[in-house]
């Protein structure tokens, strides 16, 4: 029998060549999905960074920049152009697009190096990854027109049918301002007030010359709910528009004490409830000229008399007092709105109501864009339903929301509530009103100085109405029932959608 041994010993070397080679691979393979993972991390950080400054790209870009060179991803000459267009001749390459408004994708075109398999490879390998970065606007708050609270007036076909309203410092709590009222003066300190009162955001689209106005209605003039001054302070735009809370670091840009309206000018039989014009001025707070988003601060100073303001607010152009709309059929994208930043303190009236049945009214509420879509809306009625029978939340196709909603006893705020302890609280339940969801009081079950929280499921194929010839509408209202047209009301509404504004969507 032949001896083996030496052809053991050639079969070893010959397969000792390609095994250290498939081992130097594995290493270097291994090397190479670290170093991808490293590319698609610098990627997402930008986008994530950049995209909260739109609609200001060159500020998005910018910032994005910057965070992959902090990632160590410095970007280099060569690629300026489209994605598609970019042949890297060094690495880095870091490219910034804009997507849509509020969308911006970072691609990051960087390279991993080869080790121990320089044998049979000579050059480094291309590592690409890209990230799609969105921020999902502040919920607007409010109505699609340039008037804000304008009571019983026609407003671009419409009838607002609510005032703005702020309590006085020392009002309680309960009587509807979450906010505007410390209630301090009687020992019952609301841990929620803002010293600064109500923040409004005016939306200017377009540059143009546009003053921005107030007024102390006549409606309700006179006795206990007489209207106290207004202070107000309004602040400059600036280059985060979907981050309101940096504007107000800044000094005010225009200061305004408006006084309660003269009570010559003010019918004495409260006629003011009637569609038609106020009697109450408008004077100018300030006049702007550029596009962008201002803030504006609005707060009843009043210490000593529980004197309640009604009030409204507009933004007009400066050689008319012309309203306009973003919707129905004279509806432009170009008008300049005035909207609730977070919360919105209204009073509404059931003398009020007009344009549909008797004791029926339906009151715009917050625009709820396409992309919110799949996401649960949270709605926060404050202090709801004293006198009236029944709430709907109306979709902006006209639709009855389904809806599920629980209390928030004041307790939960740690406040103390002004009428002792209304009891704990209720849990998630829905609610029926002729076959229709709804919102309403029942036996023990008490809204008063207590916040509703409705939660509504926007279905994943959600879309605003679309009518021909009309921009699209986004808008959702809530709709008041009362059988007896005498109910009055102060609310303060909080609308937010649930889930991370700024989110990784590719």
């Amino acid at each position: 029998m032949e001896r083996q041994d030496g052809y053991v010993v050639a079969q070893t070397a010959l397969l000792l060549i390609p095994l250290m080679i498939f081992a130097a691979l594995a290493v270097d393979v291994g090397a190479w999905y670290r170093r991808a993972q490293q590319v698609q991390v610098g990627a997402d950080s930008a986008a994530l960074a950049g995209v909260p400054l739109l609609p200001d790209f060159a500020a998005a870009k910018a910032l994005a920049l910057e965070t992959a060179a902090r990632n160590g991803f410095v970007d280099q000459p060569g690629c300026d152009g489209p994605v598609a267009d970019c042949v890297p001749t060094s690495y880095p390459q870091v490219l910034v697009t804009r997507v849509s408004t509020n969308r911006i994708e970072v691609t990051i075109f960087s390279s991993a190096s080869v080790y121990l398999g320089r044998v049979v490879m000579s050059d480094d390998i291309d590592v690409t990854r890209y990230a799609t970065a969105e921020v999902t606007p502040p919920v607007p708050l409010g109505n699609p027109t340039s008037v804000l609270g304008g009571g019983a007036e026609d407003v671009v076909g419409t009838t607002p049918n609510f005032w703005l309203r702020a309590m006085p410092e020392c009002e309680p709590r309960s009587t509807g301002d979450f906010i505007g009222s410390a209630g301090a003066c009687i020992g019952s300190p609301n841990p929620n007030h803002r010293p600064e009162g109500h923040t409004f955001i005016v939306d200017v689209p377009v540059a143009g010359l546009y003053r921005i106005q107030a007024r102390l209605t006549c409606a309700e003039f006179g006795g206990s709910q007489a209207n106290a001054s207004m202070r107000f302070r309004l602040f400059d735009r600036d280059n985060t528009p979907y981050d309101d809370d940096d504007n107000v670091l800044q000094p005010p840009i225009a200061e305004q004490v408006i006084t309660r309206p003269d009570p010559a000018i003010c019918p004495a039989d409260g006629s003011g409830w009637a569609p038609g014009a106020d009697p109450a001025p408008w004077v100018t707070i300030a006049t702007v000229s550029e596009a962008g988003r201002f803030v504006l601060q609005a707060k009843n100073p009043d210490y000593t008399a529980a004197r309640r303001s009604l009030y409204t607010l507009r933004v007009v152009p400066d050689t008319s007092t012309a309203a306009c709309s973003r919707i129905g059929p004279v509806g432009t994208s170009g008008c300049p709105t005035i909207l609730a930043k977070d919360y919105l303190t209204s009073y509404t009236h059931a003398r009020m109501f007009s344009g549909g049945p008797v004791g029926q009214s339906q009151v715009y509420l917050a625009e709820i864009i396409e992309s919110h879509a799949g996401n649960t809306l949270e709605i926060d009625l404050f202090d709801p339903a004293d006198g009236l029978d029944e709430m709907r939340i109306v979709d902006p196709h006209g639709n009855y929301a389904n809806l599920s909603w629980y209390t928030i006893d004041c307790s939960d705020y740690g406040y103390k509530c002004s009428r002792g302890d209304i009891g704990s609280r209720t849990s998630l339940r829905n609610q029926t009103c002729s076959g229709d969801p709804c919102l309403k009081q029942e036996s023990g079950v008490s809204f008063q100085d207590r916040t509703v929280r409705v939660l509504i499921d926007l279905p994943g194929n959600y879309q605003c109405a679309e009518p021909a010839g009309e921009p699209a509408n986004c808008w959702w209202k809530v709709e008041y029932r009362d059988s007896d047209t005498n109910a009055n009301e102060t609310i303060t509404w909080g609308v937010r959608v649930l889930g991370d504004p700024v989110r990784l969507i590719e």
